[in-house]
């Protein structure tokens, strides 16, 4: 039999200002996907910037590749102002 040559696409989208992104990892066995999100820069009424931009990797699923997972992650940091803290196991 052939081989199963599937290709996956790293899937990039803005949410509430952030830029989400989930990246495959695709070997042999198995496919894995690792997710960050782009912070927004934030700015006062003035427009100065109180704080730049930052890409954060988060701590998910390496076989979770829904959206709305990060979406989830997202909505976490704007109502607390921070990423969840996530314990392996």
């Amino acid at each position: 039999m052939g081989s199963n040559n599937m290709w996956y696409d790293d899937i990039e989208w803005e949410y509430k200002g952030y830029k989400c992104l989930i990246e495959f990892d695709v070997e042999e066995d198995n496919v894995k996907a690792f997710h960050s999100v782009t912070t927004p820069r934030w700015h006062n009424k003035d427009g100065k910037t109180l704080k730049e931009a930052e890409v954060v990797g988060l701590i998910l699923s390496p076989y979770d590749s829904k959206k709305e997972t990060v979406e989830n992650e997202v909505d976490y940091h704007i109502k607390n102002g921070k990423f969840k803290e996530h314990k392996n196991g």
